[in-house]
């Protein structure tokens, strides 16, 4: 057990809950269930564009889900979160990522719940280089 406990308030309870099931949605590449962790009517801001809905946010997140692979089997290293921070309905996380291909150097994103879903995701990152593969020597 760990010696402090941080308290929390039941908003920011619910919020860790869904972000730790969409995590884990996301390492395990279940597309269905990452997108259970958002409503008709959520809203998703990346650098390429503003997605509304659920079919707009499958795209993104079929995506995401192509570059990454399943983390959980070992397609890529997978995401590092860095920095996680939750105020009342609000997540706010840095992390770090490499992808089947790519190293992502830094990232965040930000998460807005309604206490069963996020209601609104923002992810931004650093340009992310290519990954070098020691396999083929590249």
């Amino acid at each position: 057990m760990f010696a402090t406990v941080q308290s929390h308030s039941i908003k920011e309870r619910l919020a860790l809950e869904i972000f730790q099931r969409h995590v884990t949605a996301f390492f395990s590449g279940n597309l269905d269930a990452v997108l259970d962790d958002f409503g008709e009517h959520s809203v998703v801001f990346t650098p390429d564009g503003v997605f509304e809905g659920l079919a707009q946010i499958r795209k993104v997140y079929q995506g995401l889900l192509d570059e990454f692979g399943v983390i959980d089997r070992g397609d890529s290293p997978g995401i590092v979160i860095d920095t996680l921070l939750v105020r009342e309905d609000a997540i706010f996380i840095t992390w770090h990522a490499q992808s089947k291909h790519l190293v992502f150097p830094f990232g965040t994103d930000t998460f807005f719940c309604d206490g069963h879903t996020f209601t609104c995701q923002s992810i931004a990152f650093a340009p992310p280089r290519p990954k070098k593969d020691s396999a083929s020597g590249g």
